[in-house]
């Protein structure tokens, strides 16, 4: 069990470092590069949510405590700025930006969510 749960973890997290990375950078320059990452963003929030979706099941298991409140939110966060990624394509520089915002609020859920009480 340890083995998955150490092997979620990294594919949630190096998935979710490289669409928020690229999130990020997008929203500052290389407006160009933002087509032509839309697909690799889009299969690295892909795997970081269903990654994440997985320890939830296996780690948080239902736990209705401060720190599962703050995942939770940091989840919606991230399915959010999914979704604002997906649906403005055709503004793809503000698509960034708000998913960066986002994003962003998403990070700092899930670092302080231990922390939380």
């Amino acid at each position: 069990m340890h083995m998955l749960v150490m092997g979620l973890l990294a594919i949630h997290a190096l998935a979710g470092v490289f669409w928020v990375g690229s999130t990020l950078a997008l929203t500052h320059s290389y407006f160009e590069l933002t087509p032509k990452l839309f697909r690799a963003q889009m299969v690295a929030a892909t795997l970081a949510v269903v990654a994440g979706l997985a320890l939830w099941g296996i780690v948080i298991r239902g736990a209705q405590d401060p720190m599962a409140h703050t995942l939770q939110l940091g989840a919606a966060l991230a399915l959010i700025a999914a979704g604002v990624q997906g649906s403005m394509r055709r503004t793809p520089v503000r698509a960034q930006r708000i998913a960066a915002l986002l994003l962003s609020g998403t990070v700092v859920c899930m670092v302080i969510a231990p922390y939380v009480t």
